[in-house]
């Protein structure tokens, strides 16, 4: 049919994708393990799922169960919204872009193409939704006495999927096409892609509030979507299955509709040349790492390795975004400071040392792999290694010192430290911005990665090795332990009352002596940086 993709076209170009994502998921050790957690988590799930149902469908047949048709219909929009979001945001993201895109696009109408794609994605959410929709119709049949109500369930929810899917690319492409047209979406897209996902962080482990949600739950839940979730009530006798009925058929005629509406987009967005950013290609930005005051202080050609090192994490952010993940682990802290106004007075240390960490980690823990195919001509221009890895370590105290200096600084003075505490914190903080910084460079230069990682399907980049990550984290932990041990009362009181001091003495005294040992161990890791590079041939 014209407009609509050909089935058998669009049944092997899912195929190929498939295997193609298959290939792509077991070809990494460290994928296969994130994937056998995760079907762990989702057998926990599914069976838990099976036991509520199985309890929910005993009460459903005694008729113990009041507003059953409201969490029916909830449970129906959620599956469409949910499903639908997240579709959709892959297809901005990344599942939107065609693997060999030229030879796709002349062979095949590109139709086919969508369809071959939608088949893929409608793949993969039946590989996790089918034992579960199977588990959950089967617990509901037992505890019901019904087989029609389980058999419904998994119907039910098949319906939706597809429907949801389909939608989810439709409203994906038009978004695609869109974003291909503006210029500040081209300027700033990977910028807007980490803000919303710092965003979703947010909502999901701090705000929590998922009552918000209530007022579109019950529109979608009020049209034919959420009809099709009263079917297994209807097999019950406890819903109509007039209305049912009409979910079932409104959907099915509905789901044609949204993919010839993915089709027109995604031909929109994949022949809609891709505007330029907002600046001109010829147009250079002047800032203040090209020179003056920090030219004067690390040197010409430090400073141009700081700035050209800024600029790429600037430009591409998802290469240095991999730091932020272990910041979710003070989401809860945070939580608590918000709720009670109470700030722990380990917490400003704690920021320092993962600030440091995060510095060293995304600017100076991989010298030798960052610069990737540019790497001949930075050892071959006559650029020392002392300059070079000065300005990467520039590079990550600038970045650092602009974001974890104050949030160190407004937290001490939250708990609140005394004077000299802040004082002793603001040194403790810069020395592990530079210590830490300079620990990353020598530690990146013993275990280097020049091949990049897949982080997305159509995203490489060149990350620290693994090796890298753990032996500088290790070490960065253990200089810090003084710092980060004496901050706790009942450790800085009970070595005061040993050693004669007070607490705070006790606390200022643990926190120089981090700074000390971060100094030590940065320096003899700088100078190997250093003699690595001068002596590194290709």
């Amino acid at each position: 049919m014209r407009g609509f993709p050909n089935p058998s076209h669009a049944l092997a170009i899912g195929r190929f994708e498939t295997v193609r994502r298959f290939r792509v998921v077991t070809g990494s050790a460290l994928q296969l393990v994130a994937l056998a957690v995760g079907a762990l988590f989702l057998v926990g799930v599914a069976f838990g799922a099976a036991a509520g149902a199985y309890v929910v469908g005993g009460q459903l047949a005694a008729g113990a169960v009041s507003n059953a048709a409201t969490y029916a219909t909830w449970t129906a929009s959620g599956i469409v919204l949910g499903l639908g979001g997240l579709t959709g945001f892959r297809i901005v993201g990344e599942q939107g872009e065609i693997d060999h895109e030229a030879g796709m696009l002349t062979t095949v109408p590109y139709r086919d193409v969508v369809g071959g794609i939608l088949v893929a994605e409608l793949v993969g959410v039946a590989v996790y939704l089918t034992p579960l929709a199977l588990l959950v119709g089967g617990g509901l049949a037992v505890g019901s006495g019904s087989l029609l109500a389980g058999v419904c369930v998994p119907l039910a929810v098949g319906v939706l999927a597809v429907f949801a899917v389909t939608a989810g690319h439709a409203v994906g492409y038009v978004l695609r096409a869109g974003i291909a047209r503006s210029p500040f979406f081209a300027a700033h897209k990977s910028k807007l892609a980490v803000g919303v996902f710092l965003a979703y962080m947010y909502f999901v482990t701090v705000y929590q509030d998922f009552s918000v949600f209530r007022p579109l739950l019950d529109a979608v839940g009020g049209t034919p979507v959420g009809w099709v979730g009263l079917a297994p009530l209807a097999a019950l006798g406890t819903a109509s299955p007039l209305l049912a009925v009409a979910g079932f058929a409104a959907v099915a005629a509905v789901t044609p509709v949204c993919l010839r509406a993915a089709v027109a987009a995604a031909g929109d967005a994949w022949y809609t040349e891709t505007v330029a950013s907002t600046r001109a290609s010829g147009e250079h930005e002047e800032t203040s790492v090209a020179g003056g005051r920090l030219a004067s202080a690390v040197g010409g050609p430090s400073a141009w390795v700081a700035r050209i090192a800024l600029t790429r994490a600037y430009r591409r952010p998802i290469k240095v975004v991999f730091v932020l993940y272990p910041s979710f682990a003070l989401v809860t802290p945070l939580a608590d400071i918000a709720q009670t106004g109470e700030v722990p007075g380990a917490l400003p240390v704690v920021i320092a040392v993962y600030g440091a960490w995060a510095a060293g980690a995304g600017f100076a823990l991989n010298p030798l792999g960052d610069d990737g195919a540019m790497l001949p001509v930075t050892l071959t221009s006559g650029l020392s290694g002392r300059a070079y890895v000065r300005g990467l370590v520039t590079a990550a105290v600038l970045a650092g010192a602009g974001v974890v200096l104050p949030a160190a600084l407004v937290l001490g003075v939250l708990v609140p430290l005394t004077p000299t505490q802040l004082l002793t914190l603001a040194a403790a903080t810069l020395a592990l911005l530079v210590g830490g910084s300079m620990l990353a460079t020598g530690v990146g230069c013993a275990f280097p990665r020049f091949d990049a990682v897949r982080i997305s399907r159509s995203r490489r980049v060149v990350a620290p090795s693994l090796i890298a990550f753990a032996v500088y984290s290790l070490v960065l932990f253990i200089v810090s332990l003084p710092g980060l041990a004496t901050q706790s009362t009942l450790v800085a009181s009970g070595i005061g009352n040993a050693v004669g001091l007070s607490a705070e003495s006790v606390q200022v005294f643990g926190a120089l002596v981090t700074a000390g040992f971060v100094g030590v161990a940065g320096y003899v890791s700088y100078r190997s940086a250093v003699d690595a590079v001068d002596s590194y041939t290709l």
